[in-house]
């Protein structure tokens, strides 16, 4: 298992994070927000690329930060962001060099998070009343399914106890390596 790389994709506050830093624990592999790689990257947040070089260039460079965590010889726990496996071949590339997990969270369970975390770090919800956010996210959810539905392995989870999401997601991991 020291080799192999698992992606957690699915909605913005899904828990990819989250429940990606304990499979990683759990698995003996690093944890890498994909996210953070590309701040670090460009040295600025993600709403600030996307303000100041606009969501294309942006998607070049998650993929870019992608490619090189897929060509790393160790493994490790990735966790994408919401829209990285929508874009080029990504969830390809991903499916075909590791296990892929789909997090997959009620359109309610979402809006619910995001409405009491709030959006202003995430670019393409940012500054959206309820109303907006909540058909913006519909919007996000329907032109997404099709990308996270091609993950190996699809799990339906709420948004209340992470140990059960993580038990769930290394359940699962471990019995499609059986």
């Amino acid at each position: 298992m020291k080799s192999k790389k698992i992606y957690l994709v699915g909605m913005p506050s899904s828990g990819k994070s989250t429940v990606g830093k304990f499979v990683a624990s759990h698995f003996g592999l690093p944890f890498v927000d994909l996210d953070k790689v590309i701040v670090q990257k460009e040295g600025m947040e993600i709403t600030e690329i996307f303000k100041t070089q606009g969501e294309h260039y942006f998607r070049e460079v998650e993929r870019y930060c992608l490619l090189n965590q897929i060509d790393r010889t160790e493994g490790l726990v990735l966790a994408t962001g919401g829209g990285a496996p929508c874009f080029f071949d990504n969830m390809d590339l991903m499916n075909n060099s590791g296990i892929t997990v789909f997090l997959e969270v009620s359109l309610e369970d979402l809006f619910n998070k995001l409405s009491a975390k709030g959006t202003n770090q995430r670019p393409l919800l940012k500054d959206l009343a309820r109303e907006e956010l909540y058909n913006e996210l519909q919007t996000k959810l329907k032109d997404r399914i099709g990308f996270y539905s091609k993950a190996q392995i699809s799990l339906k989870h709420h948004l209340d106890s992470v140990t059960a999401r993580v038990n769930q997601v290394i359940a699962a991991i471990e019995k499609l390596e059986e």
